[in-house]
């Protein structure tokens, strides 16, 4: 399944040794075979797997055990899940301990078969694995690390997929509707914003250089909105070539033909001649990425012109009837034309974050060149690079929140439209799972976020950001346990706001409830647990007390105006001075977060070790914020990629946890903070249960300690909060 192809002669040594192990002539096959791995680079390359297991299987024969299992133990380390698998169950037939691991299933099984399906070890022989494997294969490990232990197998249901279905109800498209006008209007006023942020700054420069005498020049005061519109628009038509740029330029992008799509499944094949003729198009171009990261999206200004692009990664770790539920995901997209708006804002998007990419790879080079004569130039250089790139991810972030909305709005759409489509709920289900699962690994593999997952994070069909709990307890608790907090916390939107994409949990359910609709065997039990409607009042203090100022700014100025139409004119300037809202409110916001301090960050109390406990207990809220200690080793991208701290994960025995970090300084001190990226740490601070879990690091403990300033910043905003409040009062 490997997209990198190798010389003639190599792949001739290779069928060589497979076919002298067919032939039971062993000493050749291992000769053969040992030759062609001594000069393969890649242990995961899927040639070098099939050698591999060859080599194993002719040196078993020929009663060289101790040596196969010294490979088997060698395959342990691979990312590839059926070779893993395949190794440990020739490793127990070796030997008389009984590991209880479950087994592949033969070769001739079906593709659609590829995942585990039981847990009862094989009687049958081994056999010579087939030229053309189904074993998903990843890119080479950077380190020689064993994964970390699991408690227990998961083991898929495969549950069945509908026969014959009644289409489901198409939904009210009015509320998918709004949220593109939203979007539309999102992203004109973050332009317009930041175009009059820029008009205010050249101001104020404008005043310094007159204050010095410098000559100044005026600024242009007005914002140019009609050309903003143009820019939108032409952003809008322009993103599938833009993309297109992008893609191949930094990610790779190869076309992908309809009949290479049929060799990995020919499903998938028959679905996208199916839509194309239901939707008198063509059949959109196909690309794929050659990355193991599993993700795929579809861009485009129209339908006959949108392109769906996966990655090989994606394509190794589904069965057949997954990558159809996926592509027929992406098809759904092309029905409704949200994916048009969807790709204006990924073109906006691209442009900060090519822009973060590039400055931050820059800044790295330039502090790697030796120069005595000019030292000092290139470290000025390099600083100055290196704040572009934070300033540009700072757009990047900002502009990611205008498509928030019609993303998360626009999957539920898609989920029941692909139902439709495929008859599979059940196929979706299993590939949404496995994509967060193979997302977290991969974190894991490469120590870090891939770039493609987080720029391209709102057209995917499932965001990075949940992965890390799917990841944490997929294969320790059952779904009905794993997804108990988001089921009793569906109805909050405030942990949503921040989202690209719906809770995984609330999801998977929704889909399994298609399935009791067709009236098949759902893929997951996911327990319906009560909506969490005990809110603490402290939850929403800040707001709280920004609308309770305003509502007394209200009741003074009514007082006033009442006296002033009786005739009484003492409080005149009450009834005219509508700062008196502003200021009121500012009061409560603060007085709200100085309330709320305590409780946000408590001092007392056991820390907690258990991570597990803390992703599976309903009832935790975002107010609360129980202290945590944790364990394992920090991961996250290095140098000028993570100079802003946006990428610090940890990851434990337990799985990965996300980390915020804010220095003493803010964000500005942040830029000179060094995170011990790599090293094993001792991560000290306050869990936040939200649809992301993340860590608010108290300190980060390695070789040295690392403290964090969230406990002085939410402090200094909420007096400073109070302190404009109480000036504009006076």
């Amino acid at each position: 399944m490997s997209s990198f192809p190798e010389s003639a002669s190599r792949l001739e040594e290779l069928e060589a040794g497979l076919a002298a192990l067919q032939s039971e002539n062993y000493p050749s096959a291992i000769a053969q075979l040992s030759e062609f791995l001594a000069s393969e680079s890649n242990p995961d390359d899927p040639n070098a797997i099939k050698a591999r297991i060859g080599l194993i299987r002719a040196q078993i024969q020929i009663g060289q055990s101790e040596t196969a299992i010294a490979l088997c133990q060698t395959l342990q380390q691979s990312r590839s899940e059926k070779a893993r698998t395949w190794a440990t169950q020739t490793i127990a037939k070796l030997t008389p301990v009984e590991t209880g691991f479950v087994p592949i299933e033969s070769s001739k099984t079906p593709r659609k078969r590829r995942v585990i399906e039981s847990s009862k070890p094989s009687s049958q022989a081994a056999q010579p694995i087939p030229e053309k494997t189904d074993l998903p294969i990843d890119p080479p490990q950077k380190t020689s690390e064993p994964a970390y232990p699991k408690s227990t197998q998961h083991t898929w249901k495969n549950a069945d997929r509908a026969q014959r279905w009644q289409p489901l109800r198409q939904m009210n498209p009015t509320h998918l509707q709004w949220a593109g006008l939203g979007t539309v209007a999102a992203l004109f006023l973050t332009l317009y914003g930041v175009w009059s942020a820029a008009i205010a700054l050249s101001w104020m420069w404008f005043d310094l250089r007159r204050l010095f005498r410098l000559s100044p020049i005026l600024p242009d005061g007005e914002v140019p909105a009609l050309s903003l519109v143009a820019t939108l628009a032409l952003a809008f038509c322009l993103s599938p070539w833009l993309l297109d740029a992008i893609l191949k330029q930094f990610y790779r992008m190869q076309t992908f033909s309809t009949t290479a799509i049929a060799r990995h499944s020919a499903e998938t094949h028959r679905l996208l001649q199916r839509f194309s003729q239901q939707q008198k198009i063509s059949i959109p171009k196909l690309g794929i990425l050659p990355t193991q990261v599993p993700i795929s999206f579809t861009y485009g200004c129209h339908p006959k012109l949108a392109r769906i692009v996966v990655s090989q990664g994606l394509l190794d770790r589904l069965s057949e009837e997954e990558i159809a539920a996926i592509y027929g995901y992406e098809l759904s997209h092309l029905a409704h034309w949200d994916f048009v708006l969807m790709s204006g804002v990924a073109v906006l998007l691209q442009i900060p974050y090519t822009l973060y990419q590039q400055c931050a790879i820059a800044s790295d080079f330039l502090k790697t060149i030796q120069s005595s004569k000019a030292a000092k130039f290139l470290k000025i250089l390099s600083a100055i690079v290196a704040i572009i790139s934070a300033i540009a991810y700072g757009f990047f972030s900002l502009f990611r929140y205008s498509g928030l909305w019609l993303s998360r709005t626009r999957v539920v759409y898609r989920d029941r439209q692909v139902c439709n489509l495929t008859g599979n709920p059940n196929g979706l289900a299993r590939a949404l799972m496995k994509i967060a699962i193979a997302t977290s690994e991969t974190i894991q593999h490469e120590k870090q976020t891939h770039d493609l997952i987080e720029s391209f994070e709102l057209l995917s069909p499932i965001s990075y950001r949940n992965s890390f709990t799917v990841g944490s307890l997929y294969d320790r608790v059952p779904a009905s346990t794993m997804f108990q907090w988001e089921q009793a916390n569906r109805n909050r939107l405030e942990i949503l706001l921040n989202q690209s994409h719906p809770l995984l949990g609330v999801r998977l359910k929704q889909i399994m409830d298609y399935c009791q609709e067709w009236r098949i065997n759902p893929e997951f039990e996911i327990e319906v647990v009560s909506a969490n409607r005990k809110r603490n009042l402290l939850e929403t203090a800040p707001l709280l007390g920004a609308i309770v100022g305003a509502t007394i700014a209200l009741l003074l100025w009514g007082v006033a105006y009442i006296l002033y139409s009786r005739g009484i004119h003492q409080l005149n300037w009450l009834a005219s001075d509508y700062s008196l809202f502003r200021a009121f409110s500012l009061l409560g916001f603060g007085l709200g977060m100085a309330i709320q301090f305590n409780q946000c960050f408590p001092e007392s109390g056991t820390e907690q070790t258990d991570l597990i406990t803390l992703l599976t207990q309903p009832s935790l809220s975002q107010i609360d914020s129980p202290r945590i200690r944790l364990e394992g080793t920090l991961i996250g991208r290095t140098g000028g990629k993570n100079q802003l701290g946006q990428d610090l994960i940890l990851q434990t025995e337990s799985g990965l946890i996300q980390l915020n970090y804010c220095s003493q300084l803010g964000a500005i001190g942040n830029l000179f903070s060094r995170f011990p990226i790599g090293q094993p740490a001792i991560v000290t601070g306050w869990f936040r249960r939200g649809a992301t879990p993340t860590i608010d690091i108290d300190t980060i403990r390695t070789r040295s300690v690392l403290h964090s300033g969230h406990q002085t910043w939410a402090l200094l905003i909420a007096l400073t909060t109070i302190l404009l409040g109480l000036l504009q009062v006076l």
